[in-house]
C-alpha cells in the first residue's frame, strides 16, 4: 500500500471488537466503528527486519492502518481511536475518501493527495520525518519537519485573523474605532509577512 516495498506488506484484518475491549469507548464511538466502519486492516509494518532502514532513536516501527468505511468516509472519531489505541508511529488511510492520516507530537498530519510514500532517511526516525513532510508538505525532506508545520499552523490562524480584522474594520462605523482596527491589522499583516518570510 502506499507504493512501499512488498517485504512490508502485511494485509492482515483487525477484529473490530479489539478496540471495543481495549479502549475506553463511549456509546458514540461504539456506534462510529459499527456503522462507519467495515473493516481495519494493518496494510503494512516498516521496521528494521522488513526493510533496508536502520532502527531509530524514537521510531522503531510505523504501521499503515487501512479504513475501510462502509459510506464514502471513515469517521475521524475512528481515526483519531485507532491513532490512539497503538504506541507506534501511524499512518491511517481512509480507503474510502483517499485521505491519509499521521500524527506526531499531538498533532494530526492530513493529506488528501498522499498515494505514495517514499522511504528516505538511513533510519527510521529520518523515515518518518520524511512521511510527516510527505503528507504535510507534498516534499520528502524531513528537516525540522515539526517546525515547518507549526509555522505553517500559525501563518494559517494569523491570516484567518488578518481576513476577521479586516472585516470588521471595513464594516466599523466609527471612525476612532476604524483607525484602531486598522493599525491592529497592520500589525497582524507584518507579523504574517515575516512569518511567511521564515517559511521560505
Amino acid at each position: 500500500m502506499l507504493g512501499l516495498p512488498s517485504t512490508t506488506e502485511v494485509e492482515r484484518a483487525l477484529p473490530k471488537e479489539a478496540f471495543y475491549r481495549n479502549l475506553k469507548m463511549t456509546a458514540t464511538l461504539r456506534r462510529d466503528f459499527v456503522d462507519g466502519v467495515e473493516r481495519i486492516v494493518l496494510a503494512n509494518s516498516v521496521k528494521p527486519s522488513s526493510c533496508y532502514l536502520a532502527d531509530g532513536r524514537r521510531v522503531h516501527e510505523v504501521l499503515v492502518v487501512r479504513l475501510e468505511p462502509k459510506g464514502a468516509e471513515a469517521p475521524r472519531s475512528v481515526v483519531r481511536a485507532v491513532m490512539d489505541a497503538n504506541p507506534n508511529r501511524l499512518v491511517v488511510v481512509d480507503a474510502g475518501a483517499g485521505r491519509a492520516f499521521l500524527s506526531e507530537a499531538g498533532r494530526m498530519i492530513v493529506s488528501d493527495d498522499l498515494h505514495e510514500l517514499v522511504l528516505v532517511g538511513e533510519d527510521l526516525d529520518e523515515a518518518w520525518d520524511s512521511m510527516l513532510a510527505q503528507a504535510a508538505f507534498g516534499e520528502t525532506d524531513g528537516t525540522d519537519v515539526l517546525t515547518r508545520i507549526d509555522r505553517r499552523e500559525k501563518a494559517r490562524a494569523l491570516a484567518a485573523e488578518v481576513a476577521a480584522l479586516d472585516a470588521r474594520a471595513r464594516k466599523e462605523r466609527q471612525i476612532s474605532r476604524r483607525n484602531d482596527l486598522f493599525a491592529q491589522l497592520k500589525k497582524k499583516q507584518a507579523e504574517l509577512a515575516e512569518l511567511r518570510k521564515e517559511s521560505q
